[in-house]
């Protein structure tokens, strides 16, 4: 049977087979090989309650923890397989010719010294410390020739409690799998990351005709903002904002609309405000590519890449916040209509097999989709809430920080809405050159805010 992706399930015996990596993974490494010194890492920031979590404690707690976790064991290693037939083969007489293509083989043997350790923030620092911090490490890819994921104990800020950082290569993990990562480490009980369908339908007639319509409206460019500073220069920086998720759950069922819808129509708002000169004479839109998850159920376990994109246009000239929100509104499930959004990708790009001979360059194309600014101005994430609870050593996990990742150098944005227990942030990652990106996560605070009082004004005019 030809491998899928998913065949690398844990066996009666505990072993594990390797599996080969889906088209993303591929893509993503396609993308690193071809340009040396750039690559994306995902990751989250775990605050801790209880008393103070030393050094040891976590990599015993880690230790255990990989016991039963074969998927954080998983790195890179090549395996042969049969080269395209020659020319003059065609007929059946092809040469039994190799090359190989790179799998994840889980082998057991994982450094916990290596991948957990201690890194200092400023002496007496806050959430500024913290954040240079996580600035600092994200110049620092995470190692590929290894299981590709870290673990930072944060130690000597002023916060109460403890911090862990975690970091793991976007080759290796999407949204999903980051949260089935952080579930597998420290995770409460079974229960799986996040809410999946069982499967997925066969693509129809209309879904690829939706597609191909949305594959001719991305050829339009979108807008450049003069307020991004030009081309993007210097490494990333990361600000976030903290919000209660009954917050958006509330202004999404009064407005009759989803959580996802809220979190674009107050990123519209807060890029206007950011950019507010120049909204002055024209309101046609930027656009944010937003990725969609094509993992199922069954994949759950897998620490892999299962997503496609679509781009979102973002109303920013528009002037009125609830007016935003219904266009936004009005796109998305247009977008969704006919229940086929990335039906047609997961059949054609997540289950198929990588010819040996398939472009490097191509895939490194496909990758970089998000960083090409003539076509997407940002790219808006929302891998959803986290569900179960995460504890480290018997402590709890108060509060959850996602890091979406940027292509440095190439990108202006991303961000991304990432939810656990009560609360929600929205995590705005920049280039250092982008001027004033450090006021976004308030304005787009404030924009919820002014979402939420159009929901009041609302009930008690009825």
């Amino acid at each position: 049977m030809p491998d899928r992706g998913g065949d690398g399930a844990v066996q009666d015996d505990g072993s594990v087979h390797d599996r080969s990596l889906t088209m993303g993974d591929h893509a993503y490494l396609a993308f690193t090989r071809r340009f040396p010194g750039e690559f994306l890492d995902i990751g989250a920031l775990l605050y801790v309650g209880g008393p103070p979590l030393d050094l040891a404690g976590l990599r015993a707690h880690v230790a255990d923890r990989l016991r039963g976790a074969p998927r954080l064991s998983e790195r890179l290693h090549a395996a042969a397989a049969p080269a395209a037939a020659a020319a003059g083969d065609r007929r059946g007489r092809g040469s039994q010719a190799t090359q190989t293509l790179p799998r994840w083989a889980s082998r057991g043997d994982v450094d916990v010294d290596d991948h957990v350790t201690v890194t200092t923030v400023p002496e007496g620092s806050g959430d500024d410390g913290v954040r240079r911090t996580i600035d600092r490490l994200a110049t620092r890819p995470v190692d590929l020739a290894r299981p590709p994921w870290m673990l930072h104990l944060l130690r000597g800020h002023c916060l109460p409690g403890t911090l862990v950082l975690y970091r793991a290569s976007h080759v290796h993990q999407d949204g999903g799998a980051l949260y089935r990562a952080l579930q597998l480490l420290f995770g409460e009980g079974d229960e799986a990351g996040l809410a999946l369908p069982s499967a997925f339908p066969a693509p129809r007639a209309g879904d690829y005709l939706r597609l191909a319509g949305r594959n001719l409206q991305g050829l339009a460019p979108t807008r450049a903002l003069a307020a991004w500073g030009g081309p993007s220069r210097g490494p990333a920086r990361h600000t976030w904002a903290t919000t209660e998720l009954d917050t958006l759950r509330r202004i999404a069922r009064r407005q009759a609309v989803t959580v996802n819808d809220v979190f674009l129509a107050a990123l519209a708002g807060a890029l206007r405000q950011w950019s507010l000169p120049e909204w002055g004479r024209t309101r046609r839109p930027i656009h944010a590519l937003m990725p969609v998850s094509i993992r199922t159920s069954a994949e759950q376990d897998l620490l892999s890449n299962f997503t496609t994109g679509v781009r979102v246009p973002l109303p920013c000239g528009e002037p009125d916040p609830g007016r935003r929100l219904a266009r936004v509104a009005a796109r998305t499930r247009r977008l969704k209509r006919g229940g086929g959004l990335g039906v047609v990708e997961r059949h054609h790009l997540a289950l198929a097999e990588l010819s040996p001979g398939a472009s490097q360059r191509f895939l490194a194309h496909v990758a970089s989709s998000g960083s090409r600014t003539r076509e997407v101005a940002l790219v808006a994430s929302n891998p959803g809430s986290l569900r179960g609870r995460l504890a480290v050593a018997g402590r709890p996990v108060t509060g959850l920080v996602g890091l979406p990742p940027l292509f440095v150098g190439r990108q202006h944005l991303t961000v991304g809405l990432f939810g656990y227990g009560e609360q929600a942030r929205a995590t705005f990652t920049a280039s250092e050159s982008v001027p004033r990106h450090e006021t976004l996560p308030d304005l787009w605070l404030a924009e919820l805010a002014e979402l939420a009082d159009l929901g009041e004004r609302a009930e008690l005019a009825g």
